[in-house]
């Protein structure tokens, strides 16, 4: 999924990150980047945290910040 969502056009990732349903995206993203990377274990922490609809919701408003501006999820991604 992370190379999936990776190589989408910036709209697209935004409109996959709003708010309504974009908190599993986002936990779904971190997760998968804990998988390839196997390196920081607060990824999948957060990524399972933002598959609780509060803080997801938090996180996908972030993460729709950081792709607006830099065109990839970054907080708490390594």
């Amino acid at each position: 999924m992370k190379k999936w969502f990776d190589g989408l056009d910036k709209l697209v990732k935004i409109i996959l990150l709003i708010p309504i349903w974009g908190w599993v995206f986002a936990g779904l993203y971190r997760i998968f980047t804990y998988v390839d990377n196997k390196k920081e274990p607060l990824t999948l922490v957060m990524g399972i945290l933002c598959i609780i609809p509060i803080i997801g919701f938090i996180f996908s408003i972030v993460d729709i910040i950081t792709v607006a501006t830099d065109n990839k999820i970054k907080v708490l991604c390594k």
